[in-house]
């Protein structure tokens, strides 16, 4: 192959062919009607054609590897780090944190979790905000689904927590019942179309008769001013029947994550605020020392 210049005239519909054995100088080819002001730039070896050729094959590529890329690559990501809950107030004034907000929160699931182990979250809250969310956190057995079909469904976030980083998707809708359901059957009803298309292309299977409210949370919530010097952050105070857990986020960027956790965690030694020893996420926190407390109980 060898380019043929914009400029090259051709009538009466006739057509250039180039041709050349590799390793040999190309050659033009005209049909008949080929007019004598056509410009023909060849190339001096076939060499140049693979080179360029090789260009072009190393960008389809890049291109062909962006768009394949899961939800890490595109969404964006929410730094956690978790703390002892005793240190709350030390954290609110060292870090600056001003507004607060209370929510009530509700997490349904089944005895055996079989929710959470699917990485399935359902919660409703009242009071700041009030809604009734689906949230799926794809556990590693899942992670040959196609994330860029999900992604562009369903709003997706990356979970980074010190130990892992993990995609989710979710579809929230306003809660405005009086009540707040009690079982999975009262929960399922109220789901929109948009979430239950959510845990079917999540291939996620539930048994809603086994599923029930198994948490009530008190949850507090401080946020920063966007112009402090560490940005905007947030620290939330979650305190249930049989424990507290408190975490420090900020929303970032995909490129930002690595450098946002590095940047918390020097900002909490700098302010001699420890960091617990579980950083697994809120959520899980809370339903597994539920079960465990359950479990010792019986």
């Amino acid at each position: 192959m060898a380019s043929i210049e914009a400029n090259t005239v051709l009538s009466g519909g006739s057509h250039a062919l180039l041709a050349g054995a590799p390793g040999e100088g190309t050659r033009m080819l005209t049909e008949e009607g080929c007019t004598t002001g056509a410009r023909v730039r060849t190339f001096s070896s076939a060499s140049d054609t693979a080179k360029r050729l090789k260009r072009v094959v190393a960008i389809v590529g890049i291109f062909q590897l962006l768009v394949g890329l899961p939800a890490q690559g595109r969404c964006p990501v929410e730094v956690k780090l978790l703390l002892p809950a005793s240190t709350a107030h030390t954290a609110i004034t060292s870090l600056g944190f001003g507004k607060e907000t209370r929510t009530r929160v509700y997490l349904f699931d089944t005895a055996g979790l079989d929710l959470l182990t699917q990485g399935v979250i359902l919660r409703v809250r009242e009071g700041a905000k009030n809604d009734l969310t689906v949230k799926v956190r794809l556990p590693q057995e899942k992670a040959a689904l196609d994330h860029s079909r999900l992604s562009e469904q369903f709003p997706c976030e990356v979970d980074r927590t010190r130990s892992e980083a993990s995609s989710s998707y979710a579809v929230a809708q306003k809660f405005a019942g009086t009540k707040v359901p009690m079982n999975g059957q009262d929960v399922y009803k109220r789901l929109s179309a948009s979430q239950t298309h959510l845990l079917e292309e999540t291939q996620v299977s539930i048994d809603w008769t086994r599923v029930k409210r198994i948490a009530s949370i008190d949850s507090t919530k401080w946020e920063t001013m966007p112009q402090s010097p560490d940005g905007s952050l947030a620290l939330e105070l979650w305190e249930w029947s049989a424990g507290q857990v408190l975490e420090l986020s900020a929303k970032v960027t995909p490129e930002a994550e690595t450098s946002k956790l590095a940047d918390l965690e020097r900002l909490l030694k700098r302010n001699n605020l420890p960091l617990s020893t579980s950083q697994d996420t809120k959520t899980r926190t809370v339903l597994e020392t539920l079960a465990d407390h359950t479990s010792r109980a019986r």
